[in-house]
């Protein structure tokens, strides 16, 4: 087995020499560019739904119809293909934004990883999903849009979402805190029902989501009009995705009085409030676009109100159940010192 392993150790070290030079130039701290590749991230997966969506909503879906050629012959989409093409292929050119902003989030942390560790998993999650996201988008265009398959597509997306979120929450803490140490992410009001309430914000956004694909997946816009849909009633999947829905408002507005009446922190109220705010505007979006019939203008806001709830919903659950707590700014091969005081109100 020894001998087995030399290779590899050899071939770690040589690689680790090469790179070394390259690494030394990367930050050893958290800065304002870490900021804005964070925000740059969470910005650009709510964006990839969006323009996913436009694809779907405008008949584009297989405007090219091969991956990851657009075309047999043609890895850009051609002047014959018209619009749908042009669509189709813009959206899987912001693929490689993607690409280019995760591996600058990674690069702005991968230094720290010793002392930042869920920062830099976070990182390599989003840098790791991007791709497999590229891959479901071609077994999408494969099985003509099935909408399995889309919706798969869209609940990986809905989980970067999630990540951006978080990562975004601790680099914004790590500057916000002051360089100070053991700052948590979460203080104020955490008593037991509160974090039940966190746990049933984030399941029942998630559910929501997932029951809305299949909504989606039954209704008009197929992405394509040869395209395969759900063979369900769709006054059926539609009041079935409404059961989350209305738990979320219930656990939103309980969250929301405990904040307000317990020794609840500024994030976590406004954490709260923000919740409200987006459930209470996504409701009414969705109501609205059921009794139009679907209008797509519609149906587009409504996928940009289904990211921001999970944008909420995680930052919710950060702000009253993470356990992330400041390395600090200063010598990050100093140990920990004793709990601090929240830096933050």
């Amino acid at each position: 087995m020894e001998t087995l392993t030399l290779p590899f150790r050899t071939m770690r070290r040589r690689i680790a020499a090469t790179l070394s030079p390259l690494v030394r130039w990367l930050p050893q701290e958290i800065t304002r560019w870490t900021l804005w590749f964070a925000w740059a991230s969470l910005i650009a997966n709510i964006g990839i739904i969006l323009t996913g969506g436009a694809v779907r909503l405008t008949d584009s879906g297989l405007g090219c119809p091969e991956w990851p050629l657009c075309t047999e012959d043609s890895l850009v989409s051609t002047p014959e293909m018209g619009i749908h093409g042009a669509i189709e292929f813009g959206n899987r050119l912001l693929t490689y934004v993607l690409v280019i902003i995760a591996a600058a989030m990674l690069l702005s942390v991968i230094r720290l990883r010793r002392t930042h560790r869920p920062l830099t998993v976070m990182s390599a999650i989003i840098v790791a999903g991007i791709p497999i996201q590229a891959i479901i988008g071609g077994i999408t265009v494969w099985t003509n849009l099935n909408p399995w398959v889309v919706a798969l597509h869209f609940i990986v997306s809905a989980g970067l979402v999630m990540v951006a979120t978080w990562i975004l929450s601790r680099v914004r803490l790590e500057l916000r805190s002051g360089g100070r140490a053991d700052v948590p992410l979460a203080y104020g009001a955490a008593d037991r029902i509160a974090r039940a309430t966190a746990w049933t914000i984030l399941g029942a956004a998630w559910a929501a989501v997932v029951l809305g694909t299949i909504v989606t997946g039954t209704g008009p816009h197929a992405g394509d009009p040869g395209s395969p849909r759900h063979d369900f009633d769709p006054q059926l999947v539609t009041q079935l995705h409404v059961v989350p829905v209305y738990i979320l408002c219930a656990a939103a507005a309980l969250l929301l009085v405990r904040t307000i009446r317990a020794d609840a922190s500024s994030a976590q109220r406004r954490a709260a409030w923000f919740l409200l705010t987006v459930i209470v505007l996504q409701g009414a979006v969705g109501y609205w676009q059921h009794f139009t019939g679907l209008p797509v203008q519609l149906v587009w806001v409504h996928m940009l109100g289904s990211a921001l709830t999970m944008v909420a919903a995680a930052n919710v659950w950060d702000r009253t159940l993470a356990r992330y707590r400041t390395r600090g700014l200063g010598d990050l091969t100093a140990p920990r010192t004793a709990a601090a005081e929240p830096a933050l109100n």
